[in-house]
């Protein structure tokens, strides 16, 4: 019997994945279950996988594959003979007829999945954004690229090289984008296809079936960081201009939206804050406190902090963050009122409301895209004028004033931890994605010879002479 080194319960106890000893020749890691009525086990190795904890993420698929394989009568019959010898019994062990995958439209099966994971959204299991990415890439990406480029109709038609050209077929998006929807179409494939015994779940053991592009990292610089120079541009083209050119425009609702834009995007780069944050943010999240601060003349003044306290929906970490935009807020909340009694709108802003909502349509959020809408618009209208970043040859996006928070306040000099912290993030995470510092900036510092100091000769002393 093999000596188990490790082993943990999966599917609620239905079977257990063991590590046998490298120093047996069963080595590594084993999904068993054990066999009603009987004093044995059935197990299958687990390929491709170097720990434990990757050993029972994929005890689910295993398991499945397992019962999927049933020996034929003669073969069961030939197996249990007492007549045969063993190795004709390890040799009838082998041959084990697999049920084919059953048939079903690409379509319908998408579409399926669909509203199964419209469910987990109802009840609160999967964010609505996920459920849309997830939409978009198999209707928009997937279908066409089964349909037109391989000329698949059916899911039983799926086979290892399926999805060989998919990076080549999604050559213009970039490579997070592809892994992204790649990752999206394996858990379709994994949740949906495999589970409703559509496709072979040795499929998925194969490392090359829907393979991920390994990640430069330029790469996951795609949101980059905005420069001072870059963003006073900004800021000043969207408050003036931007905002100014639907002053004469018949509907007046472009120009509250502009204005909404303005303020949105001040408070996107001093808090930190992901998009979706914001769109949830209600005024009773916010608190104004008079930290105060003493001027040049000894005197206190008023200085005014904006605590924010917040719930990052990736994450679900709770954390307060302190932003200078008390200011900003007192006007965006008057700058409302006043739009309000202007055009007559019978709704009050109270604790509960939307800090940036649509009062024509009872405060409730204005869609995501809107906001990437006006940002692209901008960011066009600007084009000649932006330097943008020196380390990314992308495009400035909405999540770029999030990743400048970040930067900002690592070039200031704040503790990883506390950015991290105001973030959202991890540390490791805010080191390895954000920590790229403006060495420019110290550059004095560290090239700066010593000058005026005299060479200081060391001599060691020797504590036994």
């Amino acid at each position: 019997m093999p000596k188990i080194l490790e082993k943990e319960e999966v599917l609620n106890g239905r079977g257990h994945v063991v590590l046998y000893g490298s120093g047996t020749s069963a080595g590594g890691y084993f999904y068993r279950e054990l066999v009603k009525g009987q004093r044995s086990y059935r197990q299958r190795r687990i390929h491709g996988v170097s720990s434990m904890e990757e050993a029972v993420q994929a005890a689910v698929d295993v398991a499945f594959q397992l019962h999927n394989d049933k020996p034929s009568p003669q073969v069961a019959a030939l197996i249990g003979s007492t007549g045969s010898s063993a190795q004709d019994r390890k040799t009838y062990q082998k041959q084990i007829v697999t049920r084919q995958p059953r048939k079903q439209r690409i379509e319908d099966a998408i579409e399926s999945f669909l509203k199964e994971e419209q469910k987990r959204v109802d009840v609160g299991l999967l964010a609505q954004k996920t459920q849309t990415q997830k939409r978009i890439t198999l209707t928009l990406h997937l279908l066409p690229y089964l349909k037109n480029h391989k000329c698949i109709s059916y899911t039983n038609q799926i086979k290892e090289t399926t999805f060989r050209d998919y990076s080549i077929f999604r050559a213009n998006a970039t490579p997070l984008t592809r892994n992204n929807e790649i990752s999206q179409i394996k858990d379709f494939c994994k949740n949906y296809l495999v589970k409703h015994r559509l496709l072979s779940a040795d499929l998925l053991m194969d490392r090359d079936f829907l393979k991920r592009n390994q990640i430069k990292q330029v790469d996951k610089m795609r949101n980059p960081a905005i420069c001072s120079e870059d963003w006073e541009v900004i800021v000043r083209y969207i408050r003036g201009e931007y905002r100014n050119s639907a002053l004469n425009l018949p509907n007046h609702r472009i120009h509250y939206w502009r204005t909404l834009f303005w303020h949105w995007i001040l408070f996107a780069k001093n808090s930190g804050m992901s998009p979706e944050e914001i769109l949830r943010l209600k005024w009773k999240q916010i608190e104004i406190v008079d930290e105060g601060r003493i001027n040049s003349k000894g005197e206190r003044e008023t200085w005014e902090v904006a605590y924010i306290y917040t719930i990052r929906s990736k994450t679900k970490q709770a954390r307060e963050i302190p932003v200078n935009q008390a200011r900003e807020l007192r006007r965006w909340k008057k700058l409302q009122e006043q739009y309000l009694n202007t055009h007559a709108i019978d709704t009050k802003i109270s604790k509960e409301t939307l800090v940036f909502g649509n009062p024509h349509n009872s405060f409730k959020a204005y869609g995501y895209s809107n906001y990437q809408r006006s940002w692209r618009e901008a960011r066009e209208a600007l084009q000649d004028k932006l330097k943008g970043h020196r380390f990314s040859h992308h495009h400035y996006t909405i999540y770029s004033m999030r990743s400048t928070f970040i930067e900002d306040h690592l070039l200031k000099g704040t503790p990883v931890f506390e950015v991290a912290e105001m973030a959202g993030h991890s540390v490791t995470e805010t080191q390895k994605t954000y920590a790229k510092l403006n060495l420019r900036k110290k550059g004095a510092e560290i090239t700066l010879p010593q000058l005026g100091k005299q060479v200081r000769h060391r001599v060691k002393a020797d504590l036994f002479e």
